[in-house]
């Protein structure tokens, strides 16, 4: 669960606030009562963003895979719509 703090409270004590991203936790920061940024370690980030861009990279190779060898299926809107209706009566 992040920890929740006003950016005034940021503000005011920034090292003990940051002790809890050293600590490995979120931390949200809000503003006028509502969430506005979230901290997060260095490492956890770039090893979150790394992740998340090795996967798309991923999806990437596979579709181009797929459109190689003939197996990626392209439809039209109406097709794609009742496809999508059809995935939710199920």
């Amino acid at each position: 669960m992040p920890r929740i703090v006003p950016v005034s409270d940021f503000r005011a004590d920034i090292k003990s606030v940051s002790q809890f991203t050293d600590e490995g936790e979120v931390v949200v920061l809000t503003q006028n009562g509502r969430p506005k940024w979230a901290m997060v370690d260095y490492d956890t980030w770039n090893a979150a963003a790394s992740a998340q861009e090795r996967s798309f990279s991923q999806a990437i190779r596979e579709t181009e895979q797929s459109e190689a060898t003939g197996n990626l299926t392209l439809l039209s809107a109406k097709e794609a719509r009742a496809a999508l209706k059809a995935r939710r009566t199920s």
